[in-house]
C-alpha cells in the first residue's frame, strides 16, 4: 500500500509544481492511500491530516476551476484564482493559524491517542494544512513551508520505519524548488498577459 501511496503522491506533487489542475484529483487519491498507511504505523496526525487534505483537495480543485467573467473589456471567462503573491495580512494570518494548529493538534494526539512523536507531529500536521490551503488560494509562498516542513518530515518516517516514505519526501524537497521556479513563471506570464489586455 505503502508503493502505491508513493507512485500517487509522487504525481501528484508534479503536477502541482506545474501549476496543473490535476494535482487535486490525484491529491485526494493519494491523501486516501496514505491515511491508511499512517493509521497502520501509529502517526495518527498524519492520519487525520489525510483527511483534511482531501476536504482541501476537493475545495481547491472548485477553487482552480470556477469561472467569472473577466472585469475588462474582454468578454473571455478567466479563472477566478490567479498564481500569486499572498498579502502581508494573510501572511501574519496563516503563521498564527498554524500555532494556533499546532497547540490544538498538539493536546488531540497527548490526551486522545498514542501517537508516538506528538510534538514533532502536530508541528508538521498544522503546518501542511496551511501549505495546501495557500496552495489551494495559488500562493507561490506556500513552496516555502512545505521547503521548511518537507526535510523535517524525512526524520520522522525514517524514525517510524517508513523508509519509501522518507525517500518520497527526499523527492519533495527537490520538487519545492522546481515549484517555485514554475510558479514564479507563472505569475510573469500572467502579469505579461495582463498588460497586453489593458494596452
Amino acid at each position: 500500500m505503502e508503493i502505491v501511496a508513493f507512485f500517487l503522491a509522487l504525481i501528484c506533487v508534479s503536477l502541482n509544481a506545474k501549476g496543473h489542475v490535476l494535482t487535486w484529483p490525484f491529491s485526494i487519491a493519494s491523501s486516501a492511500t496514505y491515511a491508511w498507511v499512517f493509521y497502520g504505523s501509529g502517526l495518527f496526525g498524519d492520519a487525520a491530516l489525510q483527511l483534511i487534505f482531501i476536504s482541501l483537495a476537493i475545495y481547491a480543485w472548485w477553487c482552480w476551476t470556477r469561472k467569472v467573467d473577466a472585469p475588462t473589456s474582454d468578454t473571455r471567462p478567466q479563472l477566478v484564482k490567479q498564481f500569486g503573491h499572498i498579502p502581508k495580512r494573510m501572511l501574519v494570518a496563516c503563521l498564527l493559524a498554524w500555532f494556533l494548529l499546532f497547540i490544538a493538534i498538539k493536546f488531540a494526539l497527548t490526551n486522545y491517542t498514542s501517537s508516538v512523536v506528538p510534538n514533532t507531529d502536530a508541528f508538521l500536521t498544522a503546518g501542511s494544512i496551511i501549505a495546501t490551503f495557500m496552495s489551494a488560494q495559488k500562493w507561490i509562498e506556500n513552496w516555502l513551508i512545505w521547503m521548511a516542513v518537507n526535510p523535517i518530515y524525512i526524520g520522522l518516517y525514517i524514525y517510524t520505519d517508513l523508509y519509501l516514505t522518507a525517500g518520497l519526501y527526499g523527492l519533495f524537497v527537490l520538487l519545492c524548488f522546481w515549484g517555485w521556479q514554475q510558479w514564479s513563471k507563472k505569475i510573469v506570464e500572467q502579469a505579461q498577459q495582463s498588460m497586453k489586455v489593458s494596452a
